[in-house]
């Protein structure tokens, strides 16, 4: 994960939460990402203009999520920094 120069609240927020990483599918796993990325960037707003989310698994090839995939993210992960 690249998370930028401002990483160590990204780095903590990960360290805190990795052990529940295990049974979850990539749609929570990208959520827990741009919330690392949101602890990171309190000062910034994320957008679909400064954020970009790619991912690659045994299955799937690596591609980035489109601008709607991502702004439903982003949305999801706006309120609070519990997954819905």
């Amino acid at each position: 994960m690249a998370i930028g120069a401002k990483c160590q609240s990204a780095k903590t927020y990960l360290e805190k939460n990795y052990e529940s990483f295990g049974p979850l599918g990539k749609d929570d796993l990208i959520k827990h990402g741009v919330k690392a990325l949101r602890a990171s960037a309190a000062e910034e707003e994320l957008t679909v203009h400064n954020v970009s989310v790619g991912f690659v698994s045994k299955d799937d090839k690596f591609r980035l999520l489109t601008e709607a995939e991502l702004q439903a993210v982003l949305a999801a992960t706006q309120e609070n920094m519990e997954i819905s």
